[in-house]
């Protein structure tokens, strides 16, 4: 299984595709995925933890770097497919506050158009 975050571009958006465990070794595919859809200008990223069922504290630690970095580059950020318990983490660590969860890639496709 790979560790690595994979990423797609559809126009302004921007999609990173979580793998199964995101840990401290998530860390340099993430950010150059990230970094790729930046180059690309990118307004939105969606983050993808469809296939994602692990999630440790460096883990957790990557994507509030990740949401910090987008937001503060004036980006807006959406994530889908989190369990209930991560859902729940995400609110407890404040991270609700910052991106939008959504229910799956294509809510996250129609708050784009929103956005527009």
């Amino acid at each position: 299984m790979s560790k690595e975050v994979g990423y797609r571009q559809e126009g302004k958006l921007g999609f990173l595709d979580f793998p199964k465990d995101v840990t401290a070794q998530t860390r340099e595919t993430a950010y150059k995925a990230y970094n790729a859809l930046a180059v690309s200008k990118v307004d939105l990223v969606a983050m993808n933890f469809v296939n994602s069922d692990y999630l440790n504290s460096a883990g957790i630690g990557l994507i509030i770097s990740l949401v910090e970095d987008a937001t503060q580059a004036g980006r807006k950020v959406f994530a889908y497919g989190l369990s209930s318990h991560y859902k729940k983490l995400f609110n407890m660590v404040g991270l609700s506050e910052r991106i939008i969860l959504v229910k799956d890639e294509e809510e996250a496709r129609s708050k784009i158009s929103e956005q527009q």
